[in-house]
């Protein structure tokens, strides 16, 4: 077993339980059956899942009206189905409105993620808490400000400088405006502004939810869905709308018969992030084999992917239990033991520091008994 497969097979036993496996062996099915679907549901108790996952099932029943639903799961389906609908239109009347106020100090706007794949398959709920858009750093603030004029108020996240959270006055998030949609050490850089530069181009203008927007190509919003895909696995967030990524993929590639990988993989060059888009991918294949067609010829294989997967198992194992426990320390704690939290809180950042170089990793993971990447 290679590195990247034993992180893959890693990161499969933390998100994939057994529930989880009948219910993508059903819904990417290619040629669903109505005794698999009987199947699935004797293990899948959608009152018991969740919305976001069984939430999966109801585009299953849009796409093949031909499978019958029981009495007890059709109409809770149904139920849920406008329960996202009505979430969905909750947030976008708020983009709409934030939207609107942009396209008249001409601000151009860029939407990606949830709202993109909303435009572009309208008749689909799905789980959506905010609405991501792109805008030119230099336009910032002035959107920030035409948004606070409207009662809206602004978070900024910890040291995010890369995005304006736009909440509602009761707290609700509603935008992110993003200057770059990967992260704060982007802003400003060379990838970014290549990036960007492309991905504008690209994009086609068009009306979403009542605002003049850019919608990216269907390759751009590929790369971002798995971009954002690895972020998500290796920082724990947005968990419980993992599977989705799978939706949007198929999609996009379904929707675009001459879809053109070269500008994915130059899209992974262009921002450095090559080692990410393949994790992502790999992943993806275990979850629903084939979800990408031909991988290894669309995304070859790195030899700074050792280096890459032993910081993944660095990072899980090690450096983000200490950030959580280091989290936990109240001021009372640290100003009654000051030796040993503070001793806690120096080794969490000696470790942040010595992670970036890969002989330290290395050494580190040895000597913690663990196996060590040393080629693809």
């Amino acid at each position: 077993m290679n590195s990247m497969q034993r992180v893959v097979s890693k990161m499969y036993g933390q998100y994939v339980t057994p529930v989880d496996r009948a219910l993508l062996d059903m819904v990417f099915a290619e040629k669903p059956t109505q005794a698999l679907l009987d199947d699935c549901l004797r293990v899948c108790d959608i009152e018991v899942m969740g919305g976001h996952k069984s939430l999966m099932f109801s585009y299953l029943m849009r796409e093949h009206p031909e499978l019958r639903f029981s009495a007890y799961v059709a109409p809770r389906l149904k139920g849920l189905v406008n329960f996202y609908r009505f979430a969905n239109i909750q947030v976008l009347q708020h983009f709409s409105r934030i939207g609107k106020a942009l396209n008249e100090s001409g601000i151009p706007i860029l939407i990606y993620k949830g709202a993109a794949m909303k435009t572009l398959r309208p008749e689909l709920s799905r789980p959506m808490g905010d609405v991501d858009i792109l805008i030119p750093q230099e336009r910032m603030k002035e959107a920030i400000n035409l948004c606070e004029k409207l009662g809206y108020r602004y978070a900024m996240e910890g040291d995010e400088h890369h995005t304006a959270t736009i909440r509602t006055v009761d707290g609700k998030d509603a935008v992110d405006i993003h200057c770059a949609i990967f992260g704060a050490e982007y802003v400003g850089s060379a990838a970014t502004t290549n990036f960007n530069k492309h991905l504008f181009a690209r994009a086609k203008e068009c009306s979403a939810f009542g605002v003049r927007v850019l919608l990216p190509a269907h390759e751009d919003l590929f790369f971002i869905v798995l971009a954002n895909l690895t972020k998500n696995l290796r920082e724990k967030t947005s968990l419980h709308s993992l599977f989705y990524a799978l939706f949007d993929c198929r999609f996009l590639l379904r929707d675009k018969p001459s879809f053109d990988w070269g500008i994915v993989r130059n899209n992974s060059q262009v921002t450095h992030m090559e080692l990410q888009v393949r994790l992502a991918v790999e992943f993806m294949d275990a979850l629903v084999p084939g979800i990408v067609p031909n991988l290894h010829e669309h995304f070859h294989p790195s030899p700074k992917m050792a280096e890459f997967c032993n910081r993944l198992i660095f990072d899980e194992e090690y450096l983000h239990k200490r950030l959580e426990v280091c989290r936990a320390i109240r001021v009372v704690e640290l100003k009654n033991y000051p030796w040993h939290y503070g001793k806690m809180i120096l080794e969490l950042l000696a470790l942040k520091k010595l992670s970036k170089f890969p002989a330290f990793v290395r050494w580190y993971l040895r000597r913690h008994g663990q196996e060590v990447n040393n080629a693809y």
